[in-house]
């Protein structure tokens, strides 16, 4: 069974405006699968479809063999998330965060702490387990999203730009994270405009422009594609 299995998916706003035109690809389990392209793209919206939070306008979606439209729920309990935007409650501490998402998992009471002691270590989040959201920068509430994320072991990472906004330490201590994830037997959905990053951890990259997919590659064929890496350079402010 494939992990994340799309076919000729077609996503409207109001308006008219097309930001996902006839995308099909399958990411098989085990697999680290990449999607790169600018701001605009349409990488979040295909990942808000994938996660449940938009319904196709046209197409066929299937997550983990589960249709989300219809199954949310069981989709949602078997990924695990990083957005572009906060998905934290701003009012609670780092730690109650990591705890109410354990309990909305289904994990026995007895697995929080040590589930939550292991992820505030490993991403450098200690000192900040008592703070509460609303007082911490953007990077630090990015390293709780990411706690978040592979906090209960889910079957499926989903990560929208999972290191933007990292210091360099930590996001070789996520990159880490994410390889191990994969040796466990997960599998890792990524949108990225960082080819330094693709190139490092996937097995397969699939560039996104306007709406459509361009190309499905090894990481290493996208770089050598002169004219693809220009425009990433560009978009970063790096050329």
């Amino acid at each position: 069974m494939a992990a994340i299995d799309i076919e000729g998916l077609v996503r409207d706003y109001p308006g008219g405006l097309r930001a996902l035109d006839g995308v099909s690809l399958t990411v098989a389990e085990g697999e680290i699968f990449g999607l790169l392209g600018v701001n605009g793209a349409g990488k979040s919206t295909l990942i808000k479809v994938i996660t449940t939070l938009l319904r196709p306008t046209a197409g066929r979606v299937r997550v983990l063999g589960r249709d989300p439209r219809r199954e949310a729920v069981a989709v949602k309990r078997r990924l695990g998330v990083v957005p572009q935007e906060n998905n934290l409650d701003n009012e609670l501490t780092v730690r109650r965060n990591l705890e109410f998402h354990c309990r909305y998992a289904g994990l026995p009471r007895r697995d929080f702490a040590p589930r939550v002691e292991r992820w505030l270590e490993t991403l450098e989040l200690a000192a900040k387990a008592d703070a509460r959201i609303m007082q911490l920068s953007g990077g630090t509430r990015r390293k709780v999203m990411l706690a978040k994320a592979f906090l209960t072991a889910p079957r499926l990472l989903v990560l929208d730009e999972p290191t933007s906004g990292l210091d360099p330490a930590v996001r070789t201590r996520v990159w880490r994270a994410i390889t191990e994830f994969r040796a466990g037997g997960g599998t890792v959905f990524l949108s990225s405009h960082d080819l330094d990053e693709v190139e490092r951890l996937c097995d397969r990259t699939a560039v996104l422009h306007d709406g459509r997919l361009q190309e499905v590659a090894r990481p290493a064929g996208v770089r050598t594609d002169r004219v693809v890496e220009a425009a990433f350079r560009r978009a970063v402010g790096e050329g």
